[in-house]
């Protein structure tokens, strides 16, 4: 399966590009006839909870969504920067960077963690919405199961990918791993499934299988932003299987929406389970975040991150 990532005498690039706009297309055209945006919660399903009294959830909701802003911003701000080994566009070879400012805005990791403070920043507001009498605007009744799916699947997807490939595989050849466990990165690896699997046992919102497309489309998009910006941005592939011009293009394209479907339906059924019986569904969550979280760094690779 190496030859996937390996490029070849001929450019596959309008191959993936047919690909993914045909899932996008597709995709659209499901949203439009489903009526998939539609409101179908009520007031209290989006801003109140069974378990909490409605001001807790709010204060959670709001911690969650200043959480996102503060550490995005963070990011940004950090005068050291990031260092990545990202694939040069023109060369179509590895080399050493070190990202500052907006561009540390550009890992998938970062776009997640966005979807994931859009989903608080919306619910945060309803609740407060409700605490203080008002009525819920039909646009956040609607919105926030969509942000919400999309926050899930692509939630899972980040911490699943860090915890069991990112970290041993950058580990094992070598490089410094202890990046993963900086603050900001913690939370973004490991407080976002904390985060949302509270929510999911702590919220009302119920999400479909339907709703699968929206955390799909958020990945089309993001696939779109990669390959701008190493054309026209920052001339670099930060993830080298984003490149469509490998052999394996339109194969690996397909695989990761694939992927991050799966993970969406993971979280349905954690979803699911929760409003069947939360004791059950919280011991589901409870373990599910366990075992795909790692806050701290290996022992077998410590003296090397040293």
């Amino acid at each position: 399966m190496h030859w996937l990532r390996e490029y070849g005498e001929s450019d596959r690039r309008l191959e993936t590009a047919a690909l993914t706009t045909f899932i996008l297309l597709a995709m659209l055209y499901y949203i439009v006839t489903s009526g998939i945006v539609e409101v179908s919660h009520t007031q209290s399903q989006i801003a109140g909870s069974q378990y909490l009294p409605n001001i807790l959830l709010a204060l959670f909701r709001t911690v969650a969504a200043v959480i996102s802003i503060f550490t995005l911003v963070s990011i940004c701000i950090d005068e050291e920067g990031s260092v990545s080994l990202p694939v040069f566009y023109d060369s179509r070879q590895r080399s050493e960077v070190v990202l500052l400012g907006a561009h540390r805005l550009i890992p998938f990791t970062v776009w997640s963690f966005a979807a994931f403070g859009l989903y608080f920043t919306i619910a945060a507001a309803s609740s407060w919405v409700l605490v203080l009498g008002g009525e819920v605007p039909d646009w956040a009744l609607a919105s926030a199961p969509l942000a919400f799916a999309t926050a899930c699947g692509t939630a899972l997807l980040v911490t699943v990918v860090v915890t069991f490939y990112l970290i041993p595989s950058n580990a094992a050849k070598g490089y410094d791993v202890s990046k993963y466990f900086e603050w900001h990165e913690i939370l973004m690896h490991n407080g976002n499934v904390i985060i949302l699997g509270m929510e999911i046992v702590l919220g009302g919102i119920g999400i479909t299988l339907g709703m699968v497309v929206f955390p799909v489309i958020f990945g089309i998009v993001y696939i779109g932003f990669a390959n701008a910006y190493a054309m026209f941005g920052g001339g670099i592939y930060l993830y080298d299987f984003l490149d469509p011009r490998l052999k394996g293009g339109p194969v690996i394209h397909f695989i990761l929406l694939l992927i991050i479907s799966v993970f969406y339906c993971v979280a349905l059924v954690l979803n699911a389970l929760t409003e069947w019986n939360v004791i059950a569904g919280c011991l589901a969550v409870a373990f599910g975040v366990y075992s795909i979280m790692k806050v701290r760094i290996p022992s077998e690779f410590r003296n090397q991150s040293a």
